[in-house]
Formats: structure tokens, sequence, C-alpha cells
């Protein structure tokens, strides 16, 4: 079913975005949605942003100059409920252009995980099966950089918001009735916690295929490496793997130079390389900066305690299994496999506190206490 939707507008001048600041200013929920390209950007670049209330949509163009510090001010006010729907990349772009997170989040992915639904559903998933209603996603790699917009990217982009108040008092609803609803607003605030991508440039190595199979010296020449690609990615401006794809990395990584009089790296020439960044590579091949304590520490620390409470694991994995299948939910967003060994091992879980504890905290802690 496609339901009929209130009309929206297209906000491309100061005035009429002035005006929509003023008429949302004292709403207390507003969806919101961005579109953004970055196919040839280190930095994302913000196209749109639309925003539903419950009298009003619009598109806002964010490439028309306009003095966008009202509209900010509005989506970073306390006293008004954002709703999006996976918000990750959304509140990376806020972070990037406001430095700071805004508070106040619903997001309806992870509403809909606690109901059961699976942990990276989509909008348009989520809309048929929650509220039967169809979207087109068809403009989904769309340049939302080139001006005029074509008529099917503004009904896409305005199909992200127009149903999103809906879907939230829908999942909200059952949430409450299933006494749910601060496990969702917990998690909500999480996710304001957790510095993702540009919001935590230093830990993106941790994404690279492999590296944390690496012996040590190795590791240290690939955090550094990637530390590196970063920082020189977002100074060009450029893509990270356009600079360097993740296995040249890591076969710069494992190059013995023990074995070598020169190390050739004339293979990267032809990528984005000037000399001064060959000459960099080569010095952080042969001279890995070694003060990654925390690396160092956690992962030795880590590999040791997992051999020696292999089984402790185990155990709390099956429990996590169980009660999740009890709750009707997945058993990632119960907990992960990273939350139970850091629960082991001491370190950063979700498990330790919030609405996971008070489920699991007694049984799990029955376990640690009987391995010790």
């Amino acid at each position: 079913m496609r339901e009929k939707k209130k009309a929206f507008k297209f906000i491309d001048s100061q005035k009429s975005l002035d005006q929509l600041v003023s008429e949302l200013e004292h709403e207390k929920t507003i969806g919101i949605d961005t579109e953004f390209v970055r196919t040839r950007t280190y930095f994302p670049k913000l196209c749109l942003i639309q925003i539903a209330s419950t009298n009003t949509m619009s598109c806002i163009d964010c490439l028309a100059d306009l003095d966008m510090s009202k509209l900010w001010s509005l989506i970073y006010s306390q006293d008004i409920e954002k709703i999006l729907h996976s918000g990750s990349q959304d509140l990376e772009i806020f972070y990037m252009i406001n430095k700071t997170l805004p508070s106040n989040m619903f997001d309806t992915q992870i509403a809909a995980s606690l109901l059961g639904y699976p942990m990276q559903i989509g909008i348009k998933n989520l809309l048929m099966e929650e509220l039967s209603i169809s979207i087109s996603k068809s403009e989904t790699r769309s340049d939302w950089s080139k001006r005029p917009l074509d008529k099917k990217q503004i009904i896409y982009a305005i199909d992200d918001i127009a149903y999103l108040l809906r879907l939230g008092a829908s999942l909200k609803k059952k949430l409450k009735a299933k006494k749910r609803l601060h496990w969702s607003n917990e998690d909500c605030e999480g996710m304001l916690k957790l510095k993702t991508g540009l919001m935590d440039q230093s830990n993106v190595w941790k994404k690279i295929p492999g590296i944390k199979k690496l012996k040590l010296h190795e590791s240290y020449v690939a955090i550094n490496l990637a530390n590196w690609r970063e920082a020189t990615a977002a100074k060009k401006n450029i893509p990270r793997k356009w600079l360097l794809e993740d296995s040249d990395l890591m076969k710069l990584s494992t190059i013995n130079i023990n074995s070598l009089k020169t190390i050739d790296l004339n293979w990267l020439i032809g990528k984005n390389f000037n000399d001064q960044d060959i000459d960099a590579i080569e010095k952080l091949i042969k001279n890995p900066e070694k003060n990654i304590a925390t690396h160092h520490n956690s992962r030795k620390k880590g590999r040791n305690y997992y051999e020696k409470n292999n089984k402790l694991i185990q155990k709390i994995t099956k429990e996590v299994v169980k009660k999740s299948s009890e709750l009707g939910i997945a058993q990632e967003v119960l907990a992960t496999k990273k939350d139970v060994i850091g629960l082991v091992i001491e370190d950063d879980s979700r498990l330790t506190s919030g609405w996971r504890k008070s489920i699991l905290g007694g049984k799990l802690q029955q376990l640690i206490t009987s391995s010790q």
C-alpha cells in the first residue's frame, strides 16, 4: 500500500529556511534524515537534510549557500526528540560539521531490533512489515550533489522521512507493551557515545581484515600505516583506499626489512602519492612508532585471557543464546562476541551495565565466580 503523503517543501532560500525553523522550534518530535555523497572524497559532502513534523515535510538544500546555524540549533535542541533510522552516518556528518553530537535521538532500527526484527533491517522492509507501507529505494546510489535534483530523487528523499513519526510511534507502543522502551532509550543513548568513523580516526585500523592476526612487530607497522593513511587521505580529501588499499597496507606491513638492503616501493607510483608520501611510508616500515601501549597490552591480555578462559566464554555465550531466544531478539542485540570477551577479560562490555546487566548479570556472575 502507498499512503498519501503530506505536501513537502524544497528549501533553497534563506527566507524559507528561517521560516521552517520558526515553524519547527515548538515541535516535540521531528523525523530527520540526510543525503550526501562520498564516492570521490574522504569527507562526506552533505547535500540534503530532510525533516518531517506532524504538519510539514521539507528537503533543505545544503548546497544552496544558506546560513544553517538556526537549523543546527534546532537539531541539537535537547527539548526536541529526533527520530531517525540507522543514524550512524547521519551522526558522523553532524559531528564532522559541529564537532559534537545532538541528544534526544530515537533510532527506529535500534528500536526494531529490540522487538525481534533483524539488527540491520532497512527502512523499506521495516515500513512494510510494521506499517504495510511501500516505498522505493531506486535512488540509493544517486548523485545528490547534482542540481537541479530530479523528481525521482526528491520523492526518494521525502519517502525516507514521510513515515518516520508514525513508525516511531508504532515501535514505541510495542516497546512499552513489552516493557522495553527503556532498553531502546538506553541503546540510543549508547549510540551517541559510540565514536566511529570520522569521530574516531585513530581506531579505523581495527576494521582492516586480518590486521589482528599479524605478528606483534607487523601489527605496529600496520597500525602506524593505517593512521598515516587516515591523516593523509583526510588532508588530500580522497577516499582512504584511493591512497592505499587494505591489501597493499597488509603487504607493506609484512615486509621483512632484515632481508632487504633497500625497500622497493615503486609499485606504489601511479597512485595518489608524492615523494614525501613514499618517504613517510618507508620510514614507518623501517621504524614504526612503538608507543601503542594500549594496543599491545590489550592484545597480549586478550590472547592470554581468551586461551585461559575459553570454556567460560563458551558458557557465557551459551547463556546469551538461550536468553536472546527467550526474549525473541537476535543474539547480537543482547551481546556480541566482543561483549562476551570484554566481560571475561574485564574490558569494556555492554553486559556490565543497564538492561543487559539486569537481565543477565546475576547468572553471568555465577558463571564467572564458579570458574575462579
